[in-house]
Parts: C-alpha cells; structure tokens; sequence
C-alpha cells in the first residue's frame, strides 16, 4: 500500500466509524496528536479510539500533496448547520504504515 492509500482509507475509515479499518494501516506504535498538540493516542488502540470518539462531521479532501512518506490531505469540515473548517491532516509513513497523525483546524465561517 502507498502512503496516499494508507491515508486515504485512514481518512475512510473516519467517515464510515470503521475502527478496525483505521487500524489496518497504521504501524503498532502510531501516535495521533489531537489539535492543540497536548492530546496523544497510541497505537492501533488509539486509531480505534479515534474512530469511535470523532463526531459525524462531513469530511471533504481537496488537496493531496506527496512529498515521499509524507501525506497532507487538505479540505473542509462540517457539522452542517453549526460550523465549518478548514482541515489539513498530516500522515507520517514508513512507506506503507502510518506513524503519525496531526490535523488543524481553521475557522472557515
């Protein structure tokens, strides 16, 4: 698997509240920083738990950049009615596993 396929079925498995999906693609000692960078989850479990904890937000991927292992998906989150944001997730590989995941948010409305 590539890097872009790791972090797009990471990005899937977000929408669709798949756990065990999430976790498929990221290596045994993943860390995901939460936005304001005090928040960490670790490994497979932490990708679960994201998966379990993550709002029904809408979720839409404009931007991809590859820069080697390295994913920057860019695009907007929504929780329709309430508030939008601009969104960039960052995916660390080791080419084919995620390592790290660090996403921010900007206010877009």
């Amino acid at each position: 698997m590539t890097p872009l396929e790791a972090a797009k079925t990471f990005m899937s498995a977000l929408t669709e509240k798949a756990p065990e999906k999430a976790a498929s693609v990221c290596a045994d000692d993943v860390v995901i920083e939460l936005p304001g960078g005090e928040n960490e989850l670790h490994g497979k479990d932490g990708a679960r738990q994201l998966m379990r904890m993550a709002p029904p937000f809408v979720r839409i991927v404009r931007d991809e950049e590859v820069r080697g292992n390295v994913i920057r998906l860019k695009g907007l989150t929504r929780a329709p009615g309430k508030f939008a944001n601009y969104t960039t997730w960052t995916f660390e590989t080791d080419g084919s596993l995620i390592t790290r995941v660090t996403f921010e948010w900007r206010p877009a409305n």
